[in-house]
Order: structure tokens, then sequence, then C-alpha cells
């Protein structure tokens, strides 16, 4: 699948075929769907349903297999692309120098960060809370519901 540097970057390079070719069977799909509101896109072209897919054989079906079809052949071509290519390879060569943390030492740091969050939305509560009672209820003289 890769003819650039077979064997380079393979797992950088399979994650991002697989992650842009579910974005194109998302598109195709989105397509299929948007293209039932006409009756050309439902015209049955064999008159049953396929023996495996168990669904008519539509041309909004075959537009749709068109549309994933070229996107997958443009995810290659551009995984083969060499500037591309060698930014995939040169991510997972950087990629497996990091030093990771262990599992102790990021179950601390979320901790931290999630400690962190809770101080900050109950700061941005009170502080609303307070700004809403200064501006409705001394200022404005009115109630908290700003009549």
């Amino acid at each position: 699948m890769f003819k650039y540097k077979p064997g380079e970057g393979v797992i950088a390079r399979g994650a991002t075929f697989w992650t842009l070719a579910g974005f194109a069977f998302l598109a195709a799909r989105r397509y299929f769907l948007w293209s039932q509101r006409w009756d050309f896109s439902q015209k049955d072209l064999l008159g049953s349903d396929l023996p495996v897919l168990g669904f008519a054989l539509t041309p909004g079906f075959l537009i749709s297999l068109a549309i994933f079809v070229l996107c997958a052949y443009g995810i290659v071509r551009l995984l083969n692309f060499p500037k591309f290519a060698d930014l995939l390879i040169d991510t997972e060569l950087e990629m497996k120098k990091v030093t990771w943390p262990s599992f102790d030492e990021a179950r601390k740091a979320s901790l931290v960060v999630i400690a962190c969050v809770v101080v900050m939305v109950v700061f941005l509560t009170l502080a609303d809370v307070g700004l809403e009672k200064v501006f409705f209820g001394w200022i404005y003289g009115g109630g908290t519901d700003g009549r």
C-alpha cells in the first residue's frame, strides 16, 4: 500500500489511512442518505436486493460508493506523497523517542487537572452569582431576574 519508503512509518501512515477512510465512509454515507430525497437515486437498477448486502442497488448507492472509492484512492495517493509521508515517518520516529509516564504518574496528573477544573468551576460560579447580585440587586435596583 505504501510505495514510498515501504516499511517506514507503517503505524503512523496506517492510522492516518484508517482515520481518513472513516471520514470518507461517513461522507459517502451522508451523501447516500441525502440523495434519498430524490426519485432518481431511489430507482432499483436490478429489480431485487443485492444478495449479500440485503438492499437494492440504486444510483444513490453507486454514487456514494464512487465517492468512497475516489476518496480512498486519494488518501492512498496522499500517503505516498513524499513530503506528507516523510512527515508521518518522522512523527512516528519522534513518538518512539518519547518517555511516556507510568500509569501512576498519569493518574496523579489527571487528578491534579480534575481538581483544578473543579476549583475553577466553583470560582466562576461564585463570581457569576456575586456579580449578578451586584449588578441586578444593587446597581439596577431590580430582582435577580433582570426586572
